[in-house]
């Protein structure tokens, strides 16, 4: 592990207390299956629906430190492959690392900030794609910040079938879409990486969300026809719908009419699949739903964020479903 930083004083300043920034050797490094290669981009933007621009930050596909797309690029891997991220930390990037969320490595890979190491320099996580289903990825320094940054992206493990089977003697699928759905507070999206890290109030606790986004795109009206989001398909054909719920809210999630079955939970199945109209879920949960609708038509989607004590509706997302 690396030495503690012990410099600095108040949140937001330049003290990044609590970091543990090294770049070690794997342990037990083998040949991969497959390997990503990821670089971390803070100078991304976002333009709303009604017209301001947010700052996102995120991880770059092939290990550079510019641009990038949000959410995150995301990681596709077969069930029984070993597993190579590598994370490129740049020294203007400050410090980052990789947690690879439902997964289960070993302490060192597990990328949790503190716990072990933040990165600075390059470490190349390893693991083993154990179960199929829906995971998600994501920065584990300064968790509540980067997060809500946007520094996370779909994990998805395909069975060895290969993607069409949602797992190994479990249902296939036509057509399939990632919903990733998030609230954004806009005024956290001016504040220093390491913004509380030293102990100062900077406001981590008070959420006021003002957009809500499903995949990196605004909810208010872009994602009812933003192909990353919106569905189209045919009557005969199933959709897969991986839902992460990827925010800090519970959400309520309504498909509209529409009769999902839902086959999966946090990358496990169901020993039974369940028939539901709508789910409500917490944070970083993650469900996977099959839907065969026998009628066409237009079907409107909402996620409804919810008050953590009330359970009021704060905000709604909207998205559809269109059948032909």
């Amino acid at each position: 592990m690396g030495m503690r930083n012990r410099n600095g004083g108040g949140g937001g300043g330049g003290g990044a207390c609590y970091i543990y920034p090294d770049a070690p050797a794997t342990i037990g490094e083998v040949t991969p299956d497959v390997t990503f290669n990821r670089g971390i981009y803070m100078n991304g933007s976002m333009t709303m629906d009604d017209g301001r621009t947010v700052t996102i930050w995120g991880f770059t596909d092939g290990g550079g430190g510019m641009g990038g797309q949000f959410p995150s690029p995301a990681m596709r891997v077969t069930q029984g492959q070993v597993v190579h991220s590598v994370l490129t930390v740049n020294g203007n990037m400050w410090k980052h690392t990789i947690h690879h969320h439902g997964i289960e490595p070993s302490t060192e890979n597990d990328g949790v900030g503190h716990y072990s190491f933040d990165v600075s320099g390059t470490y190349t996580y390893q693991w083993k794609a154990a179960h199929p289903g829906t995971y998600f990825y994501h920065c584990h320094t300064n968790t509540v910040l980067h997060a809500e940054m946007g520094m996370y992206g779909a994990l998805i493990i395909d069975p060895p079938e290969g993607p069409g089977t949602l797992f190994s003697g479990g249902p296939t699928y036509d057509v399939e879409a990632i919903w990733a759905c998030d609230e954004i507070d806009s005024s956290w999206h001016n504040l220093r990486w390491d913004a509380g890290t030293c102990g100062g109030d900077v406001g981590l606790n008070d959420l006021n969300p003002d957009y809500f986004i499903i995949t990196g795109v605004d909810g208010a009206r872009s994602a009812l026809t933003d192909p990353a989001v919106a569905v189209n398909m045919n009557v005969g054909q199933k959709l897969l719908v991986r839902y992460i719920c990827a925010g800090y809210l519970p959400q309520r999630i309504n498909f509209g009419g529409l009769t999902a079955t839902v086959h999966m939970s946090d990358g496990r199945p169901f020993p039974k699949p369940i028939q539901v109209k709508e789910i409500e879920a917490c944070s970083a949960e993650r469900y996977d739903c099959i839907f065969e609708p026998t009628q066409s038509g237009v079907y409107e989607v909402t996620v409804d964020f919810l008050d953590w004590v009330t359970g009021d509706v704060v905000g709604t997302a909207r998205t559809r479903i269109t059948v032909n």
